[in-house]
């Protein structure tokens, strides 16, 4: 016994001294906050907007203050690289940030730091146990076979004879993170039967040797058991007294008894405040209604805890509070670290999507841009995709599901566009004939179509285009394609977006595919220079900044396309998971192994890929590499090809068989051969058709100009070669005469200003919202419009890539 109260004692003194003496990632400093009274006025009356806790920051409330905390101490984190541990990868798995990389620099970490896993024991006072097995189950291993050893059975072991009062609260939060069969169940029983024992009757508190740590530490493990005997009553006591003997005015917490050892620190700030948050109170205001008070996570933002430079124990606790306070917001039960034990985690992801639905549908209604019609159209989609998710939530029975399924349903919010309105400049079409057929443009299709001043997809067709007017000396910005790209040559990011030496703020070097950098568009727009550019976050640091868009320096950082086979180039390999969030990992595969693929799969802003096996594995392009594609079945030669719609057409080339059969409608536009091997596809009812354009080939009297095309995809040329059109052609028709002429499918959407390359050879396009697509230069240049809004001049070389 004398042994055991040694060690105890010794372990306190030590972690003491790891508190205020180990070190972190030291950077640069956090400069610039906001005064406690700004950030409390913006979340009283919800409309101010304030400058944020972190430098170049801007937000409206304090929950948008938690958010960009939280995204703060996330990229922290990530910047630790191989040094990521099991604390950080549980921080990052909650943030939805992890990647394989950070998950096996975890496990390492793990298996070489854990006492029982490295070779040792238990280890003083369970805290590498506790700590290990929070970030087994984050990453999606089985603690209960680690290498061949039960780390939950040793867990079990020490429960059944706790070194100390430490021990007893973390081989209970350890044991609650999942269900690891009878012996761990009646572990757990009987370990929340000795927390409850030991609560002061009196104050309510739990006297360990820092009473304000220990009595957090105890309301987490608890708030893990609220199905025990007596765990509700516990909880119930020990809130009211952390409110009546700890709670300080400044939002902190202290314990007045103990000046040596309880006065408030910024860890017990943060502990108390995750532990509280676990037991259901909302942390975001001053406890027990005290208005006079600050409230325990204001106080957290004050002391900028994920600032660069802080101690990275500091940094992770302070993160992981921060996700607790808003999952419990969020209306979200229990801890965090509870897992998969129950459903709680649902009602949060709720809230969330509820929350994300609102802010999609307030974009939309501010669109001055948009039709009415679009709006309501786009409107009422978010509502559908709404029902659709909350009912998948509310079916859902494991916090891992709900989360995934929420990320999905916030994705699906992102891929809703709203149709604008361009001005139109208008165009007096030539007469065309074409293949003994005369054709004549509709005025209306003619006045669709803009001059080269108009804008749409970021000069190219890699996304559903959103038409936009050039405003002389102003930026235009574009629709927001939220989407994760990597660099694929040297890289500027710079502050605003006027292109100065004096705004650059970083230079990122080309690196090798498994280095490049990543980064998340938040927007796309034209600056002042003339040049289409990204609005950017960097996924490691966190930056955000303006830098040049196009293929020549971004490709979609995640496969979309049709891929059947790929190959890990990963130097570390990567894992089969059994569910789609990448948890309940199957097996790790070697670096240059080949695996079948099923297909690619939807997943927040970053996709998976189902192999053959039913397993699921990242399809990241850094870690690994499609060596098979799919060809799309649109590949098929009918005749001449259809027409342009104010829906969707497919342009195909000819064949030396029969005669064709054209229809027109509203909506899907196929051209079909009459001759025996053609599959028809039968219209839509014609109800106003529209008149029929074909490419602009030139005919006899007609002034003839000459471009060179030239279609590129997985780095290999698919056609390239030079077509006449009739002076005053666009781009896209120079395309459309080109597909005829090598005998390529091409499919499109829109016409004029809006018009919308979606495949060509069965290389299509991904979803709205994806930088999957083909992109298109004039002369090497990248042009601010469509390519059906491009007036071609005589000589000009026309390059089509297809990004992926």
């Amino acid at each position: 016994m004398k042994r055991k109260q040694f060690l105890y004692r010794f372990s306190i003194v030590l972690g003491i001294s790891l508190i205020f003496f180990s070190g972190g990632n030291s950077s640069r400093a956090d400069a610039a906050s906001a005064s406690r009274a700004d950030v409390a006025s913006a979340y009283n009356y919800g409309l101010t907007k304030v400058k944020g806790p972190w430098p170049n920051s801007e937000v409206y409330t304090v929950s948008d203050a938690v958010d960009s905390a939280i995204s703060a101490g996330l990229a922290e984190i990530a910047q630790k690289g191989p040094k990521i541990d099991a604390w950080d990868a549980t921080c990052l798995v909650f943030g939805d940030r992890i990647t394989d990389s950070q998950a096996q620099y975890a496990y390492e970490s793990i298996l070489k730091n854990n006492d029982f896993l490295s070779g040792g024991s238990q280890g003083l006072n369970g805290i590498s146990d506790v700590s290990a097995v929070n970030g087994l189950v984050a990453i999606g291993k089985d603690p209960t076979n680690v290498n061949g050893k039960n780390l939950v059975a040793n867990i079990v072991k020490d429960a059944n004879n706790p070194a100390s009062d430490y021990s007893i609260v973390n081989d209970l939060e350890a044991l609650s993170t999942g269900s690891y069969g009878q012996a761990s169940e009646k572990a757990r029983t009987s370990l929340t039967k000795k927390l409850i024992g030991m609560q002061d009757q009196k104050t309510g508190l739990w006297n360990g040797f820092d009473k304000v740590d220990y009595t957090a530490r105890a309301i987490l493990a608890l708030s893990m058991n609220t199905n025990q005997p007596g765990v509700a009553d516990a909880l119930n006591t020990a809130v009211k007294a952390v409110s009546n003997h700890f709670y300080q005015k400044n939002g902190g917490f202290a314990d007045s008894s103990n000046t040596m050892y309880g006065a408030e620190n910024a860890y017990n700030d943060v502990t108390m405040t995750n532990a509280l948050a676990s037991a259901g109170v909302n942390v975001y205001v001053p406890l027990k209604g005290k208005t006079d008070y600050i409230a325990p996570v204001q106080r957290a933002l004050d002391q900028h805890l994920v600032s660069a430079g802080n101690r990275a124990m500091l940094i992770q606790q302070a993160t992981w509070a921060f996700e607790q306070a808003r999952f419990t917001r969020n209306g979200g039960k229990g801890s965090i670290f509870a897992f998969n034990q129950t459903d709680a985690a649902k009602y949060g992801e709720i809230v969330s999507i509820k929350a994300a639905a609102i802010t999609k549908k307030r974009s939309i209604i501010i669109d001055s841009q948009a039709t009415a019609a679009a709006k309501s159209d786009a409107l009422n989609l978010v509502d559908q995709i709404l029902v659709t998710y909350v009912s998948k939530l509310k079916a859902d029975s494991t916090s891992s599901a709900a989360i995934a399924d929420r990320a999905a349903g916030v994705k699906a919010f992102n891929n809703v566009t709203v149709s604008h309105a361009a001005p139109a400049t208008p165009v007096t079409p030539p007469t065309v004939t074409n293949n003994n057929v005369t054709v004549v443009n509709n005025p209306a299709s003619s006045s669709s179509a803009s001059s080269s001043s108009v804008a749409t997809s970021t000069s190219s067709s890699s996304s559903v285009p959103i038409s936009t007017p050039t405003v002389s000396g102003k930026p235009v910005k574009k629709a927001s394609h939220r989407s994760i790209v990597y660099a694929l040559t040297t890289v500027k990011l710079y502050r605003s977006s006027n292109f100065t030496k004096s705004n650059l703020t970083k230079t990122y070097k080309k690196r090798a595919r498994i280095n490049r950098p990543m980064f998340l568009v938040i927007s796309q727009q034209t600056n002042k220079q003339g040049h289409a550019i990204y609005r950017v976050k960097d996924m490691n640091s966190g930056k955000t900044g303006y830098t040049l868009s196009g293929s020549k320096y971004f490709a979609h950082a995640y496969y979309s396309a049709k891929v059947t086979r790929i190959k890990v180039i990963n130097p570390k390999g990567i894992n089969e998971y059994g569910k789609v969030n990448l948890t309940s990992k199957k097996r790790h595969v070697k670096k240059n192994a080949s695996l079948s693929v099923r297909k690619v799969v939807n997943y927040g802003l970053s996709n998976r890929m189902q192999l053959t096996n039913g397993r699921y594995i990242t399809a990241n392009k850094k870690l690994i590499l499609a060596t098979k594609i799919k060809k799309s079945s649109q590949n098929t030669r009918p005749s001449t090809p259809t027409a342009t719609t104010t829906g969707t057409s497919t342009s195909t080339p000819p064949t030396n068989s029969g005669s064709t059969a054209t229809t027109a409608t509203t909506g899907t536009t196929t051209t079909t051969n009459n001759s025996p091997s053609a599959t028809p596809t039968l219209p839509v009812a014609l109800t106003n058709p529209v008149a029929l354009t074909n490419p602009v080939t030139p005919s006899n009297d007609a002034k003839t100009i000459t471009t060179t095309i030239s279609i590129h995809a997985d780095g290999a040329t698919i056609a390239s070669g030079s077509i006449k059109v009739s002076s005053g052609a666009s781009a896209f028709d120079a395309l459309q005469a080109f597909a005829q002429q090598q005998g390529l499918a091409l499919t499109y959407k829109g016409s004029g200003a809006t018009t919308y390359v979606t495949g060509i050879n069965g290389y299509n396009a991904g979803p709205a919202g994806t930088m999957t697509g083909w992109l298109y230069s004039v002369n090497g240049t990248e042009p601010g419009s469509s390519m059906g809004a491009y007036t071609l001049k005589d000589g000009d070389s026309i390059s089509m890539t297809y990004n992926k």
